[in-house]
């Protein structure tokens, strides 16, 4: 048989080649690569004399070639992405915690060499690498292939451009009597989830210009510009997104939290064009518990990790916000695998939501709160790598799932439906 049409027919022959199969990851993607391992070369430009802490003691460069172009890549290891205090745990069915030893030298960030409006952050073990290439005209991303792509061996990588990219909730056929299917939904503690279902616009104008005067009567700059995170896998991500193994789930939790924080950094926050507004706010990864067995529930009460077939998301969320060590952190974050409905939309995650009101329960650093007999902390979210096709999500579905429950815990609702705040593709909506 010919290799085109084995293509067609979604045998793959090659790990260094273009791919056009039908399958799974052929409706999240337009056009992909792959590569190999073996492929790349690595090479050690500076290592200190003496062993330091200082992310440029040891310098590397990375080659390799995909998408018609030669990838030089200039990087050193990254730390800042874990607070000082950083523990990863996993954790058994009773609820006992083993700590797990991370090596953080295998986090690098840089450039592309010859590129200096460039960045690169990458996740790199036994030669395969995770992570994004941002460019001033293009995104490239790269990661493990065996989570779409099982028939390639485990070193083998996935490349694509983020203008390739096809987000699964803007697919019109899941949802045909609504815009398309929503990625979230998000709480309000005493009011109804609110979904992309119902009318925003006449409530948002009116909030819109009560926050306003609030605003304009003084200019706020951060002096805390770090959100400390609490990261928690459930058994589900533990067996789908982490392969059954601990370590690399908890490396891929890093990764994920890395690139989320280059987008809240990068982030210009602005309430009017005529104030020049701040950035540089974002995440540290301060905990990470990874469950490698469902939860043996022992009191009869529903626990987030326990075995059940399916979950309603906010009841689950709910369940997750038990957990008191929330209190410690600013803001915790649940990583599940399964599909979510509601309202007849689906949902890839959920979040408390935070409020400049006061007194206010819900988001970043909430307070506790009572309800049912229940002490919930609404520091919390969650996000599910179960996309709307029932498959597993790429990289860069999961980063825009994560930073939009972010944004909710931080306090942004869902924009309305206007031309102003959902400008179409050829008047500048991101892809």
């Amino acid at each position: 048989m010919d290799l085109k049409f084995r293509y067609l027919f979604g045998y793959l022959l090659c790990s260094t080649c273009t791919l056009y199969i039908e399958g799974s990851i052929q409706k999240n993607l337009r056009y992909f690569e792959t590569i190999h391992a073996n492929d790349l070369t690595h090479t050690i430009v500076k290592r200190g004399i003496k062993d330091s802490s200082h992310p440029y003691n040891q310098i590397k460069e990375v080659n390799f070639k995909t998408h018609g172009r030669d990838f030089r890549l200039i990087i050193s290891p990254k730390k800042d992405i874990l607070h000082s205090n950083f523990k990863a745990y996993e954790v058994d069915g009773d609820g006992a915690e083993k700590l797990v030893h991370i090596n953080h030298d295998d986090f690098y960030h840089g450039r592309v060499f010859g590129e200096s409006n460039s960045h690169v952050s990458l996740h790199m073990e036994d030669g395969v690498l995770t992570g994004s290439i941002h460019l001033p005209d293009e995104t490239y991303h790269v990661e493990p292939s065996w989570r779409h792509l099982p028939d390639l061996d485990n070193r083998t990588m996935l490349t694509y451009k983020q203008s390739d990219v096809k987000l699964s909730w803007e697919d019109s056929d899941l949802a045909p009597n609504a815009m398309g299917p929503r990625v979230c939904g998000y709480v309000k503690e005493g009011e109804e989830l609110e979904t992309a279902e119902e009318t925003e616009s006449d409530k948002w104008t009116s909030e819109h210009h009560r926050e306003k005067r609030q605003i304009d009567q003084y200019e706020y700059t951060p002096t805390k510009t770090r959100c400390p995170l609490l990261l928690v896998a459930d058994y589900r991500f533990f067996q789908e997104m982490g392969g059954s193994n601990t370590k690399t789930t908890i490396n891929y939790l890093i990764s994920l939290i890395d690139r989320v924080h280059k987008i809240y950094n990068d982030t210009i926050w602005q309430d009017r064009q005529e104030v020049d507004g701040f950035k540089g706010m974002g995440f540290v990864i301060k905990k990470i518990l990874v469950h490698g067995d469902p939860t043996r529930i022992k009191s009869g009460e529903a626990h987030y990790n326990m075995i059940r077939e399916k979950w309603d998301v906010r009841n689950l969320l709910e369940a997750f916000s038990r957990a008191p060590q929330h209190g410690d952190f600013c803001l915790a974050h649940l990583f599940t695998h399964q599909t979510f409905t509601t309202r007849n939309s689906l949902v890839l995650g959920l979040a408390y939501i935070a409020s400049s009101r006061q007194d206010s329960r819900g988001g970043i650093c909430s307070n506790e709160y009572f309800k049912n007999g229940y002490t919930l902390y609404l520091n919390s979210g969650l996000s599910s790598s179960r996309n709307h096709y029932g498959q597993r999500v790429i990289t860069r579905e999961a980063d825009l799932v994560t930073a939009h429950e972010s944004g909710h815990n931080w306090g942004s609702e869902h924009d309305p439906d206007i031309p102003e705040c959902s400008p179409a593709l050829a008047k500048g909506a991101p892809t």
